[in-house]
């Protein structure tokens, strides 16, 4: 499962079987988030879809933070 990069940011799209499911699941990636202190862009799509994307806007950049926070997206990711 590979990050693509779109516009020079790490884009993901994840589909999940209930709203349920993804609500879970982005609370995982938020508390991560705030404890590394590097916050995604999160759109929802139809409910069950997610689209994130990683940027860091302070360095006009992919950085380190970006993987970091992109690798633990995907561990965390259940099918």
């Amino acid at each position: 499962m590979e990050w693509k990069i779109n516009d020079g940011k790490l884009v993901k799209n994840f589909e999940f079987k209930s709203q349920t499911e993804l609500a879970q699941f982005l609370l995982k990636v938020a508390q991560y988030a705030d404890e590394i202190h590097h916050h995604p862009d999160c759109t929802i799509h139809k409910a069950f879809q997610l689209e994130i994307t990683l940027y860091s806007h302070d360095k006009n950049a992919i950085t380190e933070l970006d993987y970091q926070l992109a690798n633990f997206i995907l561990a965390n990711y259940q099918v």
